[in-house]
């Protein structure tokens, strides 16, 4: 609802106390006042405020816009006096007209009027003038509250996409080493993990990462990428999901768990003999993902860059939630991903 409809419910508000207030005057003390008072009063202060409304204090109001607020202030207390006149003046003639329907004590209605209702008249203006402040005000607030809401999002978007392009260089810089790295002992697994490499960047590619995926896709496509490190490892890398019943239609960002596997591994097997374990357990009870892996025991580092990329995207998906850890607890290594 624009301010023009505030004021206009508003001043029917008021149009209706008074008929009332007339009624019960004339129900209760009927010489005091005529019946056609009781109507064509009301009638008449309505018509003549909302003709004043839009012929005067609106296009006066947005005129003094453009001042500063002690020099607004001052004009809209001149154009108060100003409004009153013409107030008194539209009531008198309506008054003349169809009330006592003669002009010949004009002036004098006209005088009595003005003195016996200024105040009353004037409070009228101030209460027009105090419901299209409180509207602009509220308007102001609106568009600045969508405003910073724009922004953030346009913020949001704007990282999201930085941290896509870094995340893919970074990931497909380690896969091709890895491919590298076999190419000579074994052409058929390096094959075979260029074509899942392929896959998996195409669904990189094709991810919009501004959008929450289920938690059944983003596994399928932590899977793609645990079977291209495999052919790479082979038995010194196991992985096992242990996931709730129910959990598969939960909501995540999309590759938010690939940096987080791929740190497990690259860090995982420094120093270690024995088979690396990877496991993926998802709870439902207390709505979070643990990504553990028994390798190398943490040390004081300081976060890698892809560990940085899931807290930065997590804080955008989840601001006000629970934080993504990283901790050491009964010879497992463990990453603590909230479901919102």
């Amino acid at each position: 609802m624009n301010r023009t409809k505030w004021i206009i419910a508003l001043w029917s508000l008021l149009g209706i106390l008074t008929l009332i207030q007339l009624t019960a005057m004339r129900v209760l003390y009927p010489e005091s006042i005529m019946m056609i008072e009781v109507f064509v009063y009301p009638l008449g202060s309505f018509v003549t405020g909302v003709l004043l409304l839009f012929m005067y204090l609106i296009p006066l109001f947005d005129y003094c816009a453009r001042f500063k607020v002690r020099k607004r202030l001052v004009l809209l207390a001149l154009f108060g006096v100003v409004y009153v006149l013409l107030y008194v003046l539209i009531v008198v003639c309506i008054y003349a007209l169809f009330i006592v329907r003669s002009f010949e004590d004009f002036e004098t209605a006209f005088m009595g009027f003005m003195l016996s209702n200024f105040s009353h008249t004037l409070k009228n203006y101030l209460f027009q003038i105090a419901i299209i402040y409180a509207y602009e005000f509220v308007y102001n607030l609106r568009v600045e509250i969508t405003r910073k809401k724009d922004l953030e999002i346009k913020l949001g978007i704007s990282k999201l996409q930085l941290l896509r392009s870094q995340l893919q260089p970074h990931f497909l810089f380690n896969s091709l080493n890895s491919v590298v790295s076999i190419i000579d002992e074994n052409k058929v697994k390096a094959q075979e993990m260029l074509i899942n490499l392929s896959d998996f960047l195409r669904i990189t590619l094709n991810s919009d990462f501004k959008k929450l995926i289920t938690l059944e896709e983003e596994l399928e496509n932590v899977k793609k990428y645990l079977s291209i490190e495999k052919i790479r490892f082979e038995d010194q890398l196991e992985y096992r999901i242990h996931m709730d019943d129910g959990a598969s239609k939960l909501r995540v960002p999309s590759f938010i768990l690939q940096p987080i596997v791929e740190n497990a591994i690259k860090h995982g097997f420094q120093g270690i003999p024995e088979k690396l374990t990877i496991l993926l357990e998802i709870n439902t009870v207390d709505r979070m993902i643990r990504v553990k892996n028994n390798g190398k025991a943490l040390t004081n580092a300081v976060e890698n860059h892809g560990l940085g990329n899931v807290r930065k995207r997590l804080e955008l998906y989840n601001p006000n939630g629970r934080d993504f850890k990283l901790y050491q607890k009964d010879g497992w290594v463990i990453n603590e991903i909230p479901i919102r």
